[in-house]
């Protein structure tokens, strides 16, 4: 792969942080108007020392993170991406083996304290808004997608946060970051993936200790590193099998407690363990209020998850573009290099777009759930912020699984597409493409398919886009400047048709059939919005946008107005 420092090498990306972001509107919100600062000075506490007291100190401590981030992935992840793909995982004798390389570079990124990216600095973690996390998944994904995600895993944990007594949260969370835990989510099992109500491992109480028995499928980093303490946020059955949702609980299992049966053999990400593991009345502890598992602490932690698959898709994306691109002005064909052919370059330039719509939307997603989220940390609220936070946390609830979806299934065209630049060589194993291509199959499977994550979108898109819905008061927002863009407007008023012709279809079966469609058509209509936005605010690149965003403008209207001929045909 390309080596460099993926963070000083990404113009697009260093743009979103130098001039596109409004930081204003999202660090004095993060930072509690930089109370840890304050906090720091009157009580020394070492995991504070590096809280920044004013904006600009944020922003260089941001851009420190980015630039640390940015030169482990591209510098030394990189070159070594193929080399653990290739070598995968062993599993011997209920132990999951990882190799030499993967290992390394792993405590590389520790070394560099970005492991507890996701964590609040009072806890020992980073500290950063969900912006920064975001691009610093995009960096580290761009590399490796195994990799990052045996890092990045910790992350899952900061849904303790949230949800954990106080008490638990200082016990678990420094344990967690100062012992490079792996966390997966015990979610799904052998007969119950998406369908959780259903699910049947069991907890009960026996004295003050809760003992769970059951299976767990497609557990991610269940396993630890080579020894390494892991943990595993387990969904359990406290009530009957009977009371469905409301029956389930969330505890910590730690790796010592289970059992690994068996490595699943996987298409990409192969250095990625993916468990099946066993309870046998393994010690739990719950988390929070028995029964409030899946229906409030699960749906919080399914939130990040989906804001780090955005990011992913971003970052691979990234990188099949950038190898492409590399290849193509390389490669010599009838007397000139294949990127001076117009099919070829017609190919790069959708790519180079479409990736531009991508990160706009990765950061608009994780800068929905910054506006709303840290207004619920125990902070004394006036009436205006209340209604800001609850506004941003409706925008956020639709946002997060458009993002998920769209940014996975443009990975995969995307992808497709750069490995088509390199032709047959792209098939071979001697290029990083045929790796990327397998690796990016998964995002719109894992952590909710695609089907689910437009199933959660669907209701806040269409019932939003009332006369006084917040879909349709966040459009307003994000029309802001645009008002007179004559395709924008085109694209909006299509969308607003599409809509009102979803609304009139009887067939209760066609609707959630062909939801999809109206899912979509708004997530082009979002990025359209967003590219036009950050073509605004650009000031060194302004004219490239201005190109970039009349492509994707022009390639937004033919899909809205293809989905609505598709849902004029069902009413």
């Amino acid at each position: 792969m390309i080596q460099s420092n993926y963070f000083q090498t990404n113009e697009d990306l260093k743009e979103h942080f130098f001039e596109l972001i409004d930081w204003n509107e999202i660090v004095p919100i993060y930072e509690n108007n930089f109370a840890d600062a304050k906090t720091y000075l009157e009580t020394k506490n070492p995991r504070l020392e590096m809280a920044p007291s004013n904006l600009q100190e944020a922003l260089a401590y941001y851009e420190e993170i980015l630039n640390s981030c940015g030169e482990i992935s591209g510098v030394y992840v990189s070159q070594v991406a193929g080399i653990v793909d290739h070598k995968g995982l062993k599993f011997e004798n209920g132990n999951v083996i990882h190799s030499e390389e993967m290992v390394d570079v792993i405590q590389k990124y520790h070394a560099a304290g970005l492991g507890p990216a996701a964590f609040k600095r009072k806890y020992g973690g980073l500290g950063v808004p969900n912006i920064i996390k975001a691009m610093i998944a995009e960096l580290m994904y761009r590399s490796d997608s195994s990799i990052t995600i045996a890092v990045g895993s910790m992350g899952l944990a900061a849904i303790l946060e949230v949800c954990a007594s106080e008490e638990m949260k200082e016990e678990w969370i420094p344990k967690i970051i100062d012992n490079h835990y792996t966390v997966t989510m015990g979610l799904s099992e052998p007969d119950f993936g998406s369908d959780l109500p259903n699910i049947t491992t069991k907890a009960e109480k026996k004295d003050d200790e809760w003992l769970l028995t059951g299976t767990k499928r497609f557990q991610t980093m269940a396993c630890g590193i080579n020894g390494s303490p892991g943990l595993t946020l387990t969904l359990a059955r406290t009530g009957t099998q009977e009371s469905g949702a409301r029956g389930l609980s969330f505890f910590i299992v730690e790796n010592n407690e289970y059992a690994v049966q068996g490595i699943e053999k996987k298409l990409g990400i192969k250095a990625s363990a993916t468990c099946e593991t066993v309870f046998e009345n393994s010690k739990g502890y719950l988390v929070g209020k028995e029964g409030f598992g899946l229906v409030k602490y699960v749906m919080g932690m399914l939130n990040g998850a989906r804001l780090s698959v955005s990011s992913q898709g971003t970052g691979i994306v990234t990188a099949a573009f950038e190898e492409a691109l590399k290849y193509a002005k390389e490669r010599i064909q009838f007397g000139k290099p294949i990127y001076e052919i117009p099919a070829v370059k017609r190919m790069l330039d959708r790519m180079e777009r479409e990736l531009s719509g991508m990160r706009c939307l990765m950061v608009e997603a994780a800068y929905s759930v910054d506006k709303y989220s840290w207004y619920e940390d125990g902070r004394v609220l006036s009436p205006e912020e209340t209604k800001t936070a609850k506004f941003w946390e409706k925008v956020a609830n639709t946002l997060t699984p458009i993002s998920k979806y769209y940014n996975s299934e443009m990975c995969n065209d995307l992808v497709y597409d750069g490995l088509q630049v390199l032709g047959g060589a792209g098939y071979t194993e001697d290029y990083d493409l045929s790796r990327l291509y397998r690796d990016a199959r998964i995002t719109n499977i894992y952590d909710g398919t695609t089907q689910i994550q437009v199933n959660a979108a669907i209701g806040g898109v269409s019932s939003g886009m009332s006369q006084t819905g917040v879909f349709r008061s966040y459009l307003d927002h994000l029309a802001k400047g645009s008002e007179n863009h004559t395709v924008l407007n085109q694209i909006r008023t299509e969308f607003e048709s599409i809509v009102e012709t979803y609304k009139s279809i009887q067939n209760q079966e066609s609707k959630e059939a062909y939801s999809f469609e109206v899912v979509e058509s708004a997530a082009r209509l979002v990025v359209s919005y967003l590219m036009e936005r950050a073509k605004n605010r650009s000031k060194s690149k302004k004219e490239h946008r201005t190109k970039l965003c009349k492509g994707f403008h022009s390639d937004s209207l033919a899909i809205l107005s293809a989905n609505h001929i598709k849902l004029k045909s069902l009413v």
